[in-house]
């Protein structure tokens, strides 16, 4: 039953989302970020779905750039990231336009690591905010948690993926 849900998430997604790689910069992995926080405040108001916010330092260390290596292409969690959210890339790192207005309105630290943040369409936190999560695991641990938070459903890969990589 697993791998029929897997096969069936997947095919959904190339359907969606096509086959084609991203051009992210590494720290970004292979998600589909979205840019305009606004739109993303006005479709989550529409359907219900939060909003997953990375504050994200581009370029970064080593580190960043291995959390978007190891954990932001992990195909499971960004099929969970591209359909049950709407994700919004802010770089963290920049000194003007929309990603410093969201830094600062969100009282993010610049040139730090990321961090994943989960809001509604009124842009409040549906989770409170945590930081140092920096596994497969832990980030779909996070999203399930926001997920029933906003009172969504939860796809059973998630759960796996959350229980299997901690």
């Amino acid at each position: 039953m697993k791998l029929l849900t897997i096969v069936i998430i997947l095919a959904v997604g190339v359907a969606v989302y096509g086959d084609e790689p991203t051009n992210n910069p590494i720290e970004a992995g292979d998600v589909r970020w979205g840019r305009d926080f606004d739109a993303a405040l006005k479709n989550s108001a529409k359907t219900g779905k939060p909003i997953l916010v990375l504050f994200q330092e581009i370029p970064g260390c080593s580190g960043v750039r291995q959390f978007g290596r190891e954990v932001l292409t992990n195909p499971s969690l960004v099929r969970a990231i591209e359909t049950e959210f709407y994700p919004v890339l802010v770089y963290n790192n920049r000194s003007g336009g929309m990603d410093a207005e969201l830094l600062k309105r969100y009282r993010e630290p610049a040139w730090n690591y990321q961090v994943i943040r989960f809001l509604d369409a009124e842009g409040r936190d549906v989770i409170p905010r945590r930081d140092r999560i920096w596994t497969t695991g832990g980030v779909a641990s996070r999203m399930i948690e926001a997920l029933r938070a906003a009172n969504r459903p939860i796809p059973p890969y998630l759960i796996d993926l959350a229980g299997k990589n901690s």
